[in-house]
């Protein structure tokens, strides 16, 4: 089995780039972002629920997190 993630990439016109993965690689992919170790995992899983007590802070990006 090889360990190469293939993806479709392409750039638009606006500057954006579009990332394609079938759905083989999906999983691969998220490995690869760290989407499955379980610190990831713990920390969705307090966020979940820091969101629903309405623990929550606005913001206009995410730049605002390097500020503080």
């Amino acid at each position: 089995m090889s360990n190469k993630l293939t993806a479709d990439i392409s750039e638009t016109k606006s500057g954006k780039i579009r990332i394609e993965i079938d759905k083989k690689n999906f999983e691969r992919f998220c490995n690869a972002c760290g989407l499955f170790k379980k610190e990831f995992l713990e920390l969705l899983g307090q966020s979940e629920q820091d969101h629903q007590q309405g623990h929550t802070t606005e913001r206009e990006s995410l730049f605002e997190l390097i500020k503080e």
